[in-house]
């Protein structure tokens, strides 16, 4: 695994964990911002703990874009309405000024990678602007490397060698496919919080036409993030999903009330009469009226 340079009087390069405190000397904290604008920082991911003082700890924005890997153990992600596991091989993009808190498990180990946000802003390509979720898999050895070269470039980097660095780890980041294969069935375990509330918040708001981009705001997640969760577990889109759910709560009100039709329709978020009746004779191969009078 990733290894710090060392200098060639025998000592790693490795960022000084006192930096993550506060400093009362003005002098310090001046030589710090500045140099914090023009590297990259990276540390272990067992150093990296980010939140509020708050306990439990609460998700708080950051400046710069955040990129954890993990090599193995497990790392917590908090956001202002999921909560998720990094597990070995998953590695996630936060952009700058997301709300969010992260803590490692005893033993975790991987890179905690700070990119100055005027770095980023200025990354051809540029920097998945809505974060990333992905497994690193076969892309392993690139990755290092580029995070190696990073790390040589020390805490005073070249303004241009930086640039370009920072260019390539954005390449690198859209080489990796958003969608995990060999470790579906962990992918699964680690997004289902994310799952279970996106489902009960669905089912609770089925008659308020929301949309998918809207749910998942309110879960702290990115519409991307959201489907990959669903398709890991169902095979199919959030939007999918939630058309299921209206039509498993259209064949209920069906068989065990009275409500008149149009009444349901209104009720699960159907745009009318008419497209509730399309809806459910396409899944069901029955009219809605149909299907209330066969028993069974």
């Amino acid at each position: 695994m990733f290894q710090y340079p060392r200098h060639p009087d025998g000592f790693p390069v490795k960022p000084d964990p006192l930096r993550l405190g506060r400093h009362t000397s003005q002098t310090r904290q001046a030589r710090r911002s500045i140099a914090d604008e023009n590297a990259v920082r990276l540390l272990p991911v067992h150093a990296f703990t980010w939140g509020s003082r708050a306990v439990p700890q609460q998700p708080r924005t950051r400046p710069d874009h955040v990129l954890i890997w993990v090599t193995n153990g497990r790392v917590r992600l908090d956001f202002p309405r999921a909560s998720l596991w990094l597990i070995a091989g998953d590695l996630r993009h936060i952009p700058a000024g997301t709300a969010f808190s992260a803590l490692a498990d005893n033993g975790a180990q991987g890179l905690a990678v700070l990119i100055p946000a005027r770095l980023a802003y200025g990354a051809t390509p540029p920097l998945p602007e809505r974060g990333l979720a992905t497994h690193v898999g076969n892309n392993a050895p690139q990755m290092e490397a580029t995070l190696h070269q990073l790390a040589v470039e020390g805490p005073n980097p070249d303004p241009a060698m930086t640039a370009c660095l920072v260019n390539l780890l954005s390449l690198r980041l859209r080489q990796l496919a958003p969608a995990r294969s060999d470790d579906a069935p962990q992918a699964m375990a680690s997004d289902q919080p994310l799952l279970d509330r996106f489902l009960a918040l669905a089912r609770q708001g089925l008659g308020e036409y929301r949309s998918v981009a809207e749910l998942a705001a309110e879960l702290g997640c990115t519409t991307l993030t959201l489907d990959q969760a669903c398709r890991q577990a169902h095979s199919k889109r959030a939007v999918d999903l939630i058309h299921d759910l209206q039509l498993d709560c259209a064949k209920d009100l069906l068989r065990n009330t009275e409500r008149p039709i149009h009444n349901i329709a209104c009720r699960l978020g159907y745009s009318s009469h008419a497209h509730f009746n399309r809806a459910f004779a396409a899944a069901t191969g029955r009219s809605p009226q149909a299907f209330r009078a066969q028993p069974g």
